[in-house]
Protein backbone atom coordinates (compact mmCIF):
# COMPACT_ATOMS: atom_id res chain seq x y z
CA UNK A 1 0.00 0.00 0.00
CA UNK A 2 2.85 2.38 0.75
CA UNK A 3 4.48 1.60 -2.60
CA UNK A 4 1.15 2.27 -4.34
CA UNK A 5 0.94 5.62 -2.56
CA UNK A 6 4.46 6.49 -3.67
CA UNK A 7 3.58 5.49 -7.23
CA UNK A 8 0.51 7.74 -7.18
CA UNK A 9 2.45 10.66 -5.74
CA UNK A 10 5.91 10.32 -7.27
CA UNK A 11 5.67 8.07 -10.32
CA UNK A 12 8.10 5.18 -10.12
CA UNK A 13 10.49 6.80 -7.65
CA UNK A 14 10.50 4.66 -4.50
CA UNK A 15 12.24 4.77 -1.16
CA UNK A 16 12.19 2.16 1.58
CA UNK A 17 9.62 -0.19 0.05
CA UNK A 18 11.57 -2.91 -1.78
CA UNK A 19 12.71 -5.15 1.06
CA UNK A 20 13.72 -8.31 -0.77
CA UNK A 21 12.48 -11.84 -0.19
CA UNK A 22 11.83 -12.32 3.52
CA UNK A 23 11.02 -15.98 4.27
CA UNK A 24 8.30 -15.52 6.88
CA UNK A 25 7.64 -19.26 6.82
CA UNK A 26 11.24 -19.86 7.93
CA UNK A 27 10.92 -17.28 10.71
CA UNK A 28 7.81 -19.12 11.91
CA UNK A 29 9.79 -22.38 12.03
CA UNK A 30 11.82 -20.99 14.93
CA UNK A 31 8.58 -20.25 16.79
CA UNK A 32 7.19 -23.78 16.41
CA UNK A 33 4.29 -22.51 14.31
CA UNK A 34 2.58 -24.21 11.42
CA UNK A 35 4.20 -22.62 8.40
CA UNK A 36 3.74 -22.86 4.68
CA UNK A 37 4.88 -20.87 1.68
CA UNK A 38 2.08 -20.35 -0.86
CA UNK A 39 3.09 -19.56 -4.43
CA UNK A 40 -0.08 -20.07 -6.50
CA UNK A 41 -3.50 -18.52 -5.81
CA UNK A 42 -5.06 -21.98 -6.07
CA UNK A 43 -2.94 -23.09 -3.08
CA UNK A 44 -4.34 -20.50 -0.66
CA UNK A 45 -7.57 -22.22 0.37
CA UNK A 46 -5.99 -25.66 0.98
CA UNK A 47 -3.11 -24.01 2.86
CA UNK A 48 -5.57 -22.15 5.09
CA UNK A 49 -7.34 -25.43 5.83
CA UNK A 50 -4.05 -27.15 6.71
CA UNK A 51 -3.18 -24.24 8.99
CA UNK A 52 -6.52 -24.49 10.81
CA UNK A 53 -6.25 -28.27 11.03
CA UNK A 54 -2.80 -27.99 12.61
CA UNK A 55 -4.31 -26.32 15.69
CA UNK A 56 -1.08 -24.33 16.01
CA UNK A 57 -0.35 -20.64 15.56
CA UNK A 58 0.18 -20.38 11.81
CA UNK A 59 2.03 -18.31 9.24
CA UNK A 60 1.20 -18.51 5.56
CA UNK A 61 3.90 -16.83 3.52
CA UNK A 62 1.87 -15.87 0.43
CA UNK A 63 3.95 -14.77 -2.54
CA UNK A 64 2.45 -11.91 -4.53
CA UNK A 65 3.39 -10.15 -7.74
CA UNK A 66 5.43 -7.16 -6.60
CA UNK A 67 4.51 -5.22 -9.72
CA UNK A 68 0.75 -5.39 -9.14
CA UNK A 69 -0.11 -2.46 -6.92
CA UNK A 70 -3.38 -2.13 -5.03
CA UNK A 71 -5.43 1.02 -5.47
CA UNK A 72 -5.11 2.70 -2.09
CA UNK A 73 -7.69 5.00 -0.57
CA UNK A 74 -5.24 7.90 -0.48
CA UNK A 75 -7.44 10.11 1.69
CA UNK A 76 -7.67 7.37 4.32
CA UNK A 77 -3.90 6.78 4.09
CA UNK A 78 -3.10 10.45 4.54
CA UNK A 79 -5.51 10.75 7.46
CA UNK A 80 -3.89 7.74 9.13
CA UNK A 81 -0.35 9.04 8.53
CA UNK A 82 -1.26 12.47 9.90
CA UNK A 83 -3.28 11.20 12.87
CA UNK A 84 -1.75 12.67 15.99
CA UNK A 85 0.77 14.87 14.17
CA UNK A 86 -0.85 18.05 15.48
CA UNK A 87 -0.58 17.07 19.13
Amino acid sequence: MIKAGQTASFGKRYIGVDLGDVRYDEIARGMNCYRERVVKPSEIKPALQRAVDSKLPAVLDVIIDKEVLPSPDLEACIAQWLDGCGE
